[in-house]
């Protein structure tokens, strides 16, 4: 298979005059606008600018060196300002009623739980905004303004002394908030937009195809979309990482150097706020198309009768939970994804603490980081993409493939809870890291994405991925908040990899009992019985897997 007829395979060899309108299954598919180039490639760009680069490396280096600055020794508590080159934990003050404080690396994880918390009810109780109706594109749009003004308001603090750092915590929690509604509202937009592909709409309006075959080429798109989406937003955080890389190094001498520092841009503490600025920058220039290629009539299905965008996510997560027994593999999945989507997470997170230590928040060191991490994380998807369509490996071995491997590094992180020089503790432990979840990790996002649109009911893809996204951010507290205690018990944020690992242990032998095949069974099933309730059948199409599972009405 060459690569013009996998990766850059055209969806637009089929128009919708080739669709016979008169059969109802071409009138659901014509009642949306198809996907154009400019659509789809517009989609692709947004996430080319929505990389999330500078949320887990400058903004993370700028509120932690904020901290240092204003923060102090719990020996000296009136002293103002911690040494970055000491190995003695620096805390900040923390609640009225706290005297003593906590250590920053805690601050930082708390920061990340907050925000997560939030999210979650945001998202529970507006987040059918993002399934029904026209408001998709709208709440995308406000979520990416804010996103982006977010990243570059850390200018004004360049040169602040440290007493900025409380303010620019909550900047950094509004930036996470942003972010993340722009993630949930971007995926949400997936399932519609791959649908209605033009290859895809005149398969699922064929009455010649059986659902079985239909179903085949939209999960053959979906793949498609998901995976490229994934690779441009790695192309943009290679742009951003090779840009920055080559102006880090520009002579600089308008600054006291630390000890045998080299005199360049990226050693000065300015560039982390130079970097995040650019990264807002770039985000806007790569938004844009998308807003302005998305096709009048683009919309979810109609919000449910006698219900309201403030209620409606609360009752479709009990909805969803008391249809686990017909979906359960679909419900097994979705709690795997909140385990390993939580270790990923804090697993991020720690390492931006740590790399922040290690490099004394050298904006040049995070940058080149990240730049083999931008190059690898290219090299992982197209990898993952080829492995899938060269050897016909599934989306479900694929992604317990990347989530093992990526469960290494938690693994790896337990060493250096007792020693000095080993367990992601040194400068060339960094380098290995970023080139191993660059392969490993970056891939993760596209393929969990896959497997849940394989385990949706077709027509209920927007609801479930908008649960999707409800139950990560309920979760994503869970880790940084537990990992945020234990360090400030213990004074030791490697004691924290212990649950990490643990995480990864229970998705990852939850995902490797997911039977896929048994899935699509229940998922058929789900849905005659819901013709069957609505009076359009008589129930014959519901399958019989044994008679212990077989459905009774």
């Amino acid at each position: 298979m060459s690569l013009k007829e996998g990766i850059f395979a055209s969806p637009f060899n089929s128009t919708d005059d080739e669709i016979d309108s008169t059969t109802e299954k071409a009138k659901e598919v014509l009642s949306q606008p198809p996907a154009t180039k400019w659509e789809l490639w517009g989609y692709y760009l947004y996430y080319n600018g929505d990389n999330g680069y500078t949320m887990g490396s400058y903004m993370v280096n700028i509120l932690q060196s904020l901290a240092y600055k204003g923060g102090f020794y719990p020996d000296t508590p009136d002293v103002k300002g911690c040494d970055i080159h000491s190995d003695q934990v620096c805390y900040v003050p923390w609640a009225a009623s706290s005297t003593k404080g906590i250590p920053v690396a805690s601050m930082m994880l708390y920061v990340q739980a907050i925000s997560f918390s939030i999210q979650f009810l945001l998202f529970t109780t507006f987040g059918s905004l993002a399934d029904y109706g026209r408001w998709n594109k709208y709440i995308l749009l406000l979520a990416t303004i804010i996103g982006c003004a977010t990243q570059i308001v850390p200018v004004a603090f360049a040169y602040n002394d440290g007493s900025a750092w409380n303010a620019m915590m909550g900047i950094h929690t509004l930036a996470l908030i942003s972010y993340g509604t722009s993630l949930v509202f971007y995926g949400a937009a997936f399932p519609t937009l791959s649908d209605n592909l033009p290859v895809v709409r005149k398969a699922r309006a064929d009455p010649n195809l059986t659902i079985d075959e239909s179903s085949y080429v939209a999960e053959r798109w979906r793949n498609h979309v998901s995976a490229v989406s994934t690779i441009f937003s790695n192309i943009g955080f290679l742009i951003l990482t090779g840009v920055l890389s080559g102006v880090s190094f520009m002579p600089w001498e308008k600054f006291n150097f630390y000890g045998d520092d080299k005199h360049v841009l990226g050693n000065d503490p300015l560039y982390n706020y130079i970097s995040t600025a650019v990264c807002g920058a770039f985000w806007v220039v790569n938004a844009i198309p998308y807003f302005l290629a998305i096709p009048r009539g683009r919309k979810g299905p109609e919000l449910p009768k006698e219900s309201n965008h403030f209620t409606v996510g609360w009752k479709s997560i009990i909805l969803a939970f008391k249809e686990a027994r017909k979906l359960r593999y679909l419900f097994m999945y979705l709690f795997a994804y909140l385990m390993f989507s939580d270790a990923v997470s804090t697993m991020n997170q720690m390492i931006g603490i740590v790399q922040g230590e290690i490099t004394s928040f050298s904006a040049q060191q995070v940058t080149i980081l990240n730049l083999a991490s931008a190059v690898t994380s290219i090299i992982g998807c197209f990898f993952f993409l080829w492995l899938s369509k060269r050897f016909g490996v599934t989306t479900k071995t694929n992604l317990l493939i990347i989530i093992t491997l990526t469960g290494v590094v938690s693994v790896w992180g337990c060493f250096g809870i007792g020693l000095n020089n080993f367990g992601i503790k040194t400068n060339w432990e960094l380098w290995v890291f970023y080139v191993w979840s660059g392969l490993f990790t970056a891939p993760i996002w596209a393929w969990q994405n896959t497997l849940l649109a394989e385990l949706c009911p077709r027509g209920k893809e927007n609801l479930f991925f908008g649960l999707f996204g409800v139950i990560n951010k309920g979760s994503s507290w869970m880790g940084p908040v537990i990992v945020s205690a234990i360090t400030q018990h213990t004074n030791n944020l490697w004691k924290g990899w212990p649950f990490v690992l643990a995480l990864f242990v229970i998705s990852i032998t939850i995902v490797f009992f997911i039977d896929v095949d048994k899935a699509k069974i229940d998922i058929n099933n789900y849905l005659a019985e819901e013709e069957f309730v609505n009076g359009n059948t008589d129930g014959s199409e519901l399958v019989m897997v044994d008679e212990k599972e077989y459905l009774h009405y």
